[in-house]
């Protein structure tokens, strides 16, 4: 059973390795190419809380993809260190439609989830209606402090402030159930299944990967109005990420929402109809 949309709610367009750096205008395109064999409609992309010669800018990505229809843009935020986001830059392209969600990286910037000196961010988000995407659990940085990005504490924001939505990336990996708690009892709270893996999913993984989230699932109970898909490519392959997908035994309506309905509501992505044909 195949969806009849698929967005992928989790993308970036940052050089991860050396020997295969790129301008970012062909990562866009090598982007595109990638959605085209793996069947994806939309991609959500995500600048990174760093700026430098393999991490694009808001501003760049913004110049770069030109309000394509194939994309949304997230702006990620950097809170610490001496070069820190313009929360005012950040809210005025906010405002104009350019950027439609912030994404907090606790744990590479070395902060907490809850750190109280978020709430600028927080009431930024809930004055234009746009979603907190954070990071949770596992780093690719070795430099990076997990405990700081632990799903437990999303609970706190999310008690705190009921009229933000906020989105876990990565399910709190390997905190799975914890998550599950978070989006179980807060309604406000969303989860993306992105950044598993790196790379291809090997067969046993990828089964202890399907057994996890089922256990998930369940306890959730109602995936549908919180889970969306997501790959984190290029970090991860988009083809295999999207069978994956398919192994989490959802009914069609779960799987539709889980696909790309929710995704399209949380960002105010237009879609255009699936047409439907008449016997």
């Amino acid at each position: 059973m195949k969806p009849s949309r698929l967005i992928d709610c989790h993308v970036h367009l940052n050089n991860y390795h050396e020997a295969t750096r790129r301008p970012t205008e062909e990562n866009v395109q090598e982007l595109f190419r990638q959605m085209e064999d793996a069947g994806i409609d939309h991609a959500v992309v995500i600048s990174s809380y760093k700026v430098d010669l393999d991490r694009p800018s808001a501003e760049e990505l913004m110049e770069v993809l030109a309000m394509d229809r194939r994309t949304t843009l997230v702006e990620g935020l950097r809170w610490r260190g001496d070069v820190r986001t313009d929360l005012f830059g950040m809210e005025e392209r906010i405002r104009d439609g350019l950027v439609k969600g912030i994404k907090l990286y606790p744990g590479y910037d070395h902060y907490p989830i809850n750190d109280p000196s978020l709430e600028t961010v927080f009431r930024v988000a809930e004055k234009h209606d746009v979603p907190v995407m954070i990071h949770t659990g596992d780093t690719y940085a070795k430099t990076a402090k997990v405990r700081m990005a632990h799903p437990l504490l999303v609970d706190d924001i999310a008690v705190d402030y009921p009229d933000v939505k906020f989105v876990m990336c990565h399910l709190g990996n390997p905190w799975f159930m914890d998550a599950a708690e978070v989006l179980y009892k807060n309604d406000n709270v969303y989860a993306d299944i992105s950044g598993l893996t790196l790379g291809e999913f090997t067969y046993d993984f990828e089964r202890y990967v399907a057994m996890r989230l089922k256990e998930m699932i369940s306890y959730m109970g109602d995936p549908e109005k919180q889970l969306m898909y997501g790959s984190d490519w290029p970090l991860v392959d988009m083809k295999p990420y999207v069978k994956l997908l398919g192994e989490l035994d959802f009914n069609e309506e779960q799987l539709e929402h889980v696909a790309w309905k929710t995704a399209a509501t949380l960002f105010k992505i237009p879609m255009e109809p699936v047409e439907t044909s008449l016997e």
